[in-house]
Parts: C-alpha cells; structure tokens; sequence
C-alpha cells in the first residue's frame, strides 16, 4: 500500500546517475537514512538518465563502461582535460539538449520536492539549467562522492555542498564557493557498514580459524590473471592466510572463478556478487580492492586496510592519492607488488594495527545521517 502523507509534507528528491556503481549507492544511503530517521518526510530516487531518450539512458553508460575498461588512457585524458572551469562549456550545451528532450522538468514539476540532492555533476548539471533557464528554483545540494575535487562538482547554481574531506572544501573555495555552504560530512554509505556483526559467527560460517589471518579479495577491476597470481604468491608464502575472493558484478570472473580449481584450494572461499560484503569487511584484516569512492568509505567505516591494484585513472587516482598519505592503504599495481605488500603487511602486526588505527581516524560512517539532518533543519 502506498504511503499517504499529509497536506503540507515536505517532499525530497534524490538524483543520480549510473555512471559507475558509487553514485547509485551513495543515492540509496541517503534514501535509506531519510526514511529512517523522518519517515513523514516522502523521499523519491531517481535515475536520471530513466527520463532521456534510450540513446541517451543506454549509450552514455555504455560509453562510461566501455571507455575505463577498454582505453583508461582516454578516460583520464577526458578527465583531465575538463577538469578546467572553461572547459566544459560544450558539456552543459549537451546537457540543455538532454534536459529538453527529457520528462525530467516535467517529473520535478509535478513531484515539486522542497529539496534537491544530487550524487552525480551529471545530474546537478541538469537541475543548474532548470535554474538558469527560470524553469524551477529549489534548493538543491551536490553529494561528493570521491575523495578527490574535479571542476565538474563546482556548480554555481547550487546552494550547498557535503564533501569527503577538507581538501575538496579547500578546492570549492579557491573557485569562489563560500565556505559556509560546504560541509565535510563524508561520503554516504549504507548503515550496514557502521553496524558490528556477530564475527565468531561469520568466521564459523566461512569455515575459517579465528586464530588466524583473513584476506579479502574484491573484484571489479582485477582480472583473473593477475588474481590468480596474487593468490598463489601469497598463499606460497603464508600457509596460514585465508582468503575470501568476491568478483562483484564482473561477470567473466565469476565465470571464470566457478570454473577454476582455486575455489579447492584449503582456506579459500570464492564469492560472486553478494550483499553482504559488509560482514565479510568485519572479519578481514586486509582488503585487495578497487578504489571507488564508496568503496573506500565503506573500508575506513569497518578499520579495513587497504592494498589498492588496478585503478581508475582519474577519480579512482586521486582517491589512492588520499587514502595512501593518510596512511590507511598501499598503492600495489601488477600481480607482483600486491603479493610483497600483503605479506609484509601480514609479517608486521605493528603497521598493520596502524594502517587500521588511521583507517578509524578518517572514517565518517554518519556521513548520511550528518547530511540528512542538516537538509531537514534546512527545509524547516
């Protein structure tokens, strides 16, 4: 039965598009914490790219996809270059002409929320031009969702900014945002990640030892190849070390991983996409993962190190770049340099205590609630 609300309500529409899994997820995080926290208060989620044309909806994740795994070099030089303010002026013209042929303006219309978020430029992007061209006005916030600035989050039509961390508050400054519209709340992830679960339990169902080392693996960038190196360098020189390997949603893994004899291999328990990635996070003492955003928040939200392999030129970098000078992760491309840095890390219980001690530091598993509540306070 649908949820009937007062007359009077306060509505909040939340905006994202699915260029890459991040925004996606930060999107329902927030979701989540309003319906939580103010259930009077009716949320919509939506997917931007689900009011455009198919050309559009399908091709530009399509083109997102395809370009970061096939030619990364021409991603980060895609990156790189419209990370300048004057750079991108042909963008929002693609952007006008996506917004006028989408249902987009007409959904707000009707839906008239009282608050704007946006986990995506893209999205934000299409709000800004509602303003500009004096089709609605509603106060709106952009959602940050990396640890590193790039000029497609500055948009001088929106009203506030929750950010990761005191870097990009710095960078909004310096192009002329006011520092009072910006709060370093983290980025949003799932509650689950801030909740301890029963590990003895975990553990048991894995079959594991307690009393000994955990690894978890997670796919998404890493190929089978280099995984299987990896895990037959570090088992050769730690014959106690278990392992959890999650492909995630990267199908030829999967595919490969169920047929492969290494799901035989003592000790090592092979996962395709699950979602309870959280409990796994909770037992491990070291992760061998990508460097997305979310994915990063969600690690310092369990004290989890980091060993980071195949990256993402562009955002992914600059996400590297931070969490490494903080302390709480090791850049290790290839399928040499992981296994030296895991067993060192295993062979030194000191830096490893320490790597999760700043992973603590850094984590913000109230990102969400932080957010929400201030939008509320805003709206009253």
């Amino acid at each position: 039965m649908e949820k009937k609300y007062p007359l009077g309500h306060k509505k909040v529409l939340i905006l994202y598009a699915p260029l890459g899994a991040g925004h996606g997820a930060a999107a329902n995080a927030i979701a989540e914490d309003f319906a939580l926290m103010y259930p009077d208060i009716e949320i919509k989620n939506i997917n931007v790219l689900d009011f455009v044309f198919d050309i559009f909806k399908h091709g530009l994740p399509w083109f997102y996809n395809q370009t970061i795994i096939n030619t990364p070099i021409l991603y980060k030089l895609i990156y790189n270059f419209y990370n300048y303010r004057g750079r991108y002026k042909h963008l929002s013209n693609i952007s006008g002409v996506i917004l006028r042929k989408s249902r987009l303006v007409k959904f707000i219309e009707e839906f008239n929320p009282n608050f704007i978020i946006s986990t995506n430029p893209l999205s934000m992007q299409l709000v800004s031009l509602t303003k500009k061209e004096n089709i609605i006005n509603i106060p709106s916030a952009n959602v940050c969702t990396d640890f590193g600035f790039h000029s497609l989050w500055s948009n001088e039509d929106v009203n506030y900014y929750f950010v990761a961390n005191q870097d990009i508050k710095n960078s909004l400054v310096k192009r002329g945002t006011s520092g009072d519209v910006i709060k370093i709340t983290g980025i949003p992830i799932s509650k689950k990640f801030s909740e301890t679960p029963d590990k003895n339990k975990i553990i048991e169902n894995l079959n594991f030892d307690k009393s000994k080392p955990i690894l978890l693996i997670v796919g998404g960038r890493i190929s089978y190849g280099n995984l299987l190196k990896i895990v037959k360098g570090v088992k050769k020189k730690s014959k106690n070390l278990q392992i959890i390997i999650v492909a995630g949603r990267d199908k030829i893994l999967q595919e490969k991983l169920q047929n492969s004899k290494i799901k035989n291999y003592p000790a090592i328990r092979v996962f395709d996409f699950i979602d309870n990635i959280d409990e796994y996070m909770s037992v491990a003492d070291l992760i061998l993962t990508k460097a997305g955003g979310l994915t990063v928040s969600e690690c310092l939200s369990k004290n989890l190190p980091m060993v980071f392999n195949d990256i993402i030129p562009g955002q992914e970098e600059d996400n590297v770049k931070y969490v490494v000078k903080q302390g709480a992760g090791i850049k290790a491309p290839g399928s040499r340099r992981p296994v030296e840095a895991i067993i060192k890390l295993f062979s030194n219980s000191k830096k490893l205590e320490e790597m999760k001690q700043n992973c603590k530091k850094l984590a913000k598993p109230k990102a969400s609630e932080d957010l929400v509540d201030f939008i509320v306070s805003e709206m009253k």
